[in-house]
């Protein structure tokens, strides 16, 4: 028995140094995967923070791209100025500067009276020292020799908040001095980003600059005094610009701590993630290693318990990966949303306001003639050139409704049962003159002329029409132009064919798309297709393009077919419609 005892001390003995030195690596190897967490939460709440800094950069890029600003009028330019406010509630001021540093109209901003009278408005209120200490600050300077900037961040401590400002260079129409398009903007949703970003009550996460003063931090009072965190260890590291991504370190009240910093994308800022350091996981002295000789059996326990811990941690470094790349997709997907969502509000207020300004001047002209007409006899040779003033002046009306039911000005358009045969005619007979002189040939096949659907016969009249301009424009030498109607079960059909270019493969996926366009030189917005799928799908019904290269394209169109109060179909029905 004493035998087996000390058989079993000495075995002990003798697997104690390498467990120990198994069960130490397996640690360290755990340990390294908590920390992995802290890098991966300090890159993934970086790039968030980046990507809504960016944000505001890139709305007034676009803005830049869309409009010649130089060359608008002063009301246009305010219409824009407000527009672009609109964008972003973090945005306080909008200024426009001219080549001599003077703001082109009046800065876009609201009051404190303006948001009290108007309770939904969740921004900062603006007076005169606010909108002075902006253009202050205001990079003027650097934007001019570099074509963007953004300044230091300053606090206001009257409304609590802390800004910073951007400038982006806007060209001159006339050659001369460039403009500067200035915006003013809180870091309040950054504020947000960083705090739903921490994963644990005692953990930390704060935004410092280039200086080592605080950004962005849990505590109001520390950031809104800009606090100096420049002695932190992992600031220091951003500060002396280290590889050195993650560190451990023991404060000088004897505490341990641990976390990551990672550098933002364009600021010189830095995202710095901390955390303590549980008494559990601050190593053991190595006399206790050596105190436990005789327990192999508990050390082998304590390694699997361990083992189990490494695998946990893993599993859970991998899900945030996983939830982070999550995150990126649908952010990618929401910025190209809320992009084209601009496009288009920003062409449907330019559209409106058109409409809205040759509306007055066509109602006189349209007036004026027809009274001119009363005074005309069937025999006076000016008669007939007065009917042709007022067919185009009731034209250019129509084109102005079209701009005000695209910028969504106009209400929704009655609806009747209608053939699609008759709203397929009446678009050839608009565009009969102009593809009679491309040299296009019209056929039609209607296998069902008696087939109606429940619609807007202005709305599908409009869809019909955009497929003719875009089969015309799609036959540079002339062809055929086919109209088919058919049904096919609940559904009517129609398919609208040409002989023309046809689209590739790669872009067929993408004709539906707004501003996407196959024709040369930007003939057209992309809106033509664009236009006819929210028409058609705002039916009940779907669209369908089958096309190849040098052979042409076919649209098809499929609507639910009409029923009437006693059940039967369109096509059975005995009453005439239209």
């Amino acid at each position: 028995m004493r035998l087996s005892l000390h058989i079993g001390l000495l075995l002990s003995a003798a697997l104690l140094l390498p467990f120990g030195l198994g069960l130490w690596t397996l640690m360290d190897e755990g340990e390294a995967s908590v920390d992995e967490r802290d890098v991966v939460l300090a890159r993934m709440t970086g790039r968030l923070v980046s990507r809504d800094l960016q944000s505001s950069n890139r709305i007034f890029e676009i803005s830049r791209e869309l409009f010649d600003l130089s060359r608008l009028p002063p009301e246009e330019l305010t219409g824009v100025l407000r527009m672009l406010y609109k964008q972003d509630e973090d945005l306080s001021v909008v200024v426009l500067l001219n080549g001599q540093d003077e703001a082109a109209v009046q800065p876009v901003f609201l009051r404190a009276e303006q948001i009290e009278n108007h309770g939904t408005i969740n921004r900062l209120p603006v007076d005169e020292g606010d909108l002075a200490r902006f253009l202050k600050h205001l990079p003027v300077a650097a934007a001019r020799e570099d074509g963007r900037a953004v300044s230091g961040v300053y606090v206001d401590h009257r409304r609590n908040a802390i800004f910073f400002a951007g400038a982006t260079l806007v060209p001159s129409g006339d050659g001369g001095k460039p403009w500067v398009l200035g915006y003013e903007r809180s870091l309040r949703r950054v504020h947000q980003i960083v705090g739903a970003a921490v994963d644990e009550p005692q953990a930390q996460i704060f935004v410092v600059d280039h200086g080592g003063r605080l950004v962005v931090h849990p505590d109001g009072h520390r950031f809104l005094n800009r606090e100096s965190v420049a002695d932190n260890p992992l600031v220091q590291l951003f500060l002396q610009e280290k590889k050195q991504r993650r560190l451990r370190w023991q404060g000088a009240s004897g505490n341990w701590f641990r976390g990551a910093w990672t550098a933002l994308d364009q600021m010189d800022w830095a995202v710095v993630v901390q955390r303590p350091v549980p008494e559990s996981r601050t190593g053991l002295p190595a006399w206790i290693w050596l105190a436990w000789g005789g327990m192999a059996l508990v050390l082998a326990m304590l390694a699997w318990l361990l083992a189990r811990k490494v695998a946990s941690l893993q599993l859970e470094t991998e899900k945030l990966r996983i939830g982070y790349e999550k995150r990126q997709q649908e952010l990618q997907r929401a910025q190209a949303s809320l992009l084209e969502t601009r496009k288009l509000n920003a062409i449907g207020d330019l559209g409106a306001g058109v409409a809205h300004e040759f509306n007055n001047p066509l109602g006189g002209i349209l007036g004026l003639t027809q009274l001119l007409l009363r005074k005309k006899g069937e025999e006076d040779p000016d008669r007939r050139f007065l009917l042709r003033i007022e067919a185009e002046a009731k034209r250019c009306k129509e084109i102005t409704g079209n701009l005000l039911r695209f910028s969504e000005q106009q209400g929704a358009e009655h609806r009747e049962p209608i053939r699609l045969t008759r709203v397929a005619d009446m678009a050839l007979d608009l565009m009969r003159s102009k593809l009679d002189s491309e040299r296009i040939k019209i056929e039609t096949d209607y296998q069902d002329a008696a087939v109606r659907v429940d619609a807007s016969q202005g709305q599908l009249q409009r869809a019909v029409i955009n497929l003719v301009q875009n089969a015309e424009t799609a036959m540079d030498d002339g062809g055929t132009l086919r109209f088919c109607v058919r049904r096919d079960g609940d559904w009517a059909e129609l398919a609208v064919s040409d002989t023309g270019r046809g689209i590739s493969k790669e872009n067929l996926g993408k004709v539906f798309e707004p501003f996407f366009t196959t024709k040369d030189n930007w003939k057209g917005a992309g809106l033509g297709l664009w236009v006819v799928f929210q028409i058609v799908e705002d039916h009940g019904g779907v669209v369908g393009v089958e096309s190849e290269v040098g052979k042409g394209t076919t649209v098809t169109l499929r609507l639910p077919v009409w029923q009437d109060k006693s059940g039967e179909s369109a096509s059975k029905a005995s009453v005439p419609l239209a």
